[in-house]
């Protein structure tokens, strides 16, 4: 195989590194990083030197490039295959003290046909789990800049049934109420999360938390670490 070399655009340091460690040194925690892996210096070269996207593509100044493309997570069946989707997006949401403690959202989005991947996060200081798995959904639907066909994986079944049971649709139905007449929680979130899922082609998975699939790993860690900030 041949050997990789990682391309740094925005970091400490910018240039051509011969491994992911000082890679690593130059983007880990750094603002708006942009980095990306190659096994041919000449790309890598092009890619470093050359421009930026075009308009209506910028990403988030939070956004960090990670050089991978998302593993196989679990033997499901979709609708359309990822390797057919335009974005793959993981997305997990902590609260360390449930409810009304400190929180923190993150989203994992791999570009399919690119293969870079973006790494989105905040925090906030009193928020709730739910809200946090939402807020994540949110910035996940947000991301592409045109209508696109999306796979979302999630550990929250709250955020997945709400779409794939029809429990979005019959809360719209009853004006927002739910079966028992009282009113549906974190509606802000869902009237969001409803005007994003209509543009978009989106196909959500139920992942197991905690179980070592690495990009929903990843997206704990970077919650965790937002909703560590408020500590």
């Amino acid at each position: 195989m041949p050997k990789k070399v990682y391309a740094v655009r925005a970091g400490r340091a910018c240039g051509i590194f011969t491994t992911w460690d000082e890679c690593k040194k130059q983007v880990d925690g750094y603002a708006g990083a942009r980095y990306k892996g190659f096994t041919d210096i000449a790309e890598a070269l092009a890619w470093l030197n050359g421009g930026e996207r075009p308009a209506g593509q910028q990403r988030q100044s939070t956004a960090v490039r990670r050089p991978s493309r998302p593993r196989p997570s679990m033997p499901a069946s979709p609708a359309i295959p990822d390797s057919e989707q335009d974005y793959v997006i993981y997305t997990d949401g902590s609260c360390l003290r449930n409810p009304d403690g400190p929180g923190g959202w993150a989203a994992v989005v791999t570009e399919v046909k690119t293969g870079e991947v973006t790494e989105l996060h905040e925090g906030s200081p009193s928020t709730t789990n739910n809200r946090m798995e939402l807020s994540a959904a949110i910035a996940a639907m947000s991301f592409p800049a045109v209508p696109s066909k999306i796979a979302i994986y999630t550990d929250s079944q709250y955020l997945k049934n709400g779409f794939t049971k029809g429990w979005l649709k019959s809360w719209k139905s009853r004006g927002w109420k739910k079966a028992d007449g009282n009113p549906v929680l974190n509606q802000d979130l869902w009237m969001q999360l409803d005007t994003l899922y209509q543009k978009h082609q989106i196909t959500f998975h139920w992942v197991k938390g905690h179980v070592g699939i690495d990009l929903n790993e990843r997206c704990d860690q970077l919650a965790k670490s937002e909703a560590m900030k408020y500590q």
